[in-house]
């Protein structure tokens, strides 16, 4: 029914993620980094129509390709209500700290906590998980978790950038993510994939 892959873009290593419908070929991509000339020839092999493009944040290495992406497939862009202003505000997504070329592009949906985005018969659960940043979101789609710059293998996300605090990230992870099943794959915004067991017991963060 679904297929899964992900790209690793950008001067960061950021990780793209695609679910794709096996019977109509028609994708949703978690997040946007740079090199979109590499989404969209990824997407072209494929023979994937890209419909949905879903934000856990709205920092600079996950939204460098949205423009260009929107323009190109006409993807709705996806992004929690709380987090809208990052795509407006070069100093709230970092592009101007970082010198980075971002393109302001809107989103098309504002999303909140518990939402349900469907792709036919996929359902993909919005999980808000504030922290680092006021509107990140984590999503839930079957077994597996797209956790963002949320949670990592081990770690958690930096919060010392706008909107971020420590005390708020910890909260979510263990009020939003830890209940979740042992056996949930965690997909994080950089680095390698882990399990929702994996950080239970493991991330020094959790103690």
């Amino acid at each position: 029914m679904i297929r899964f892959h992900r790209l690793i873009l950008g001067d960061l290593g950021t990780n793209c993620y695609v679910i794709a419908d096996k019977n109509t070929n028609e994708a949703v991509m978690f997040d946007a980094p740079d090199n979109s000339d590499i989404i969209l020839q990824f997407l072209k092999e494929n023979n994937y129509t890209l419909k949905k493009i879903l934000l856990t944040h709205g920092h600079y290495d996950h939204i460098l390709a949205l423009s260009d992406l929107k323009e190109e497939t006409g993807a709705e862009i996806y992004i929690h209500e709380l987090e809208k202003d990052f795509l407006d505000d070069y100093t709230l997504n970092l592009s101007a700290k970082m010198n980075a070329v971002y393109k302001k592009v809107s989103a098309d949906n504002f999303i909140k906590d518990n939402d349900i985005i469907k792709l036919n018969d996929i359902e993909i659960k919005v999980i808000h998980t504030p922290g680092h940043t006021r509107g990140g979101v984590c999503y839930l789609v079957g077994e597996r978790l797209i956790s963002g710059d949320t949670l990592f293998y081990h770690s958690i996300g930096r919060t010392d950038t706008p909107t971020g605090d420590l005390k708020t990230e910890i909260d979510s992870i263990k009020t939003r993510l830890m209940p979740l099943d042992d056996e949930i794959k965690v997909y994080p915004g950089h680095g390698m994939e882990t399990t929702i067991g994996n950080e239970r017991k493991e991330n020094p963060y959790l103690r």
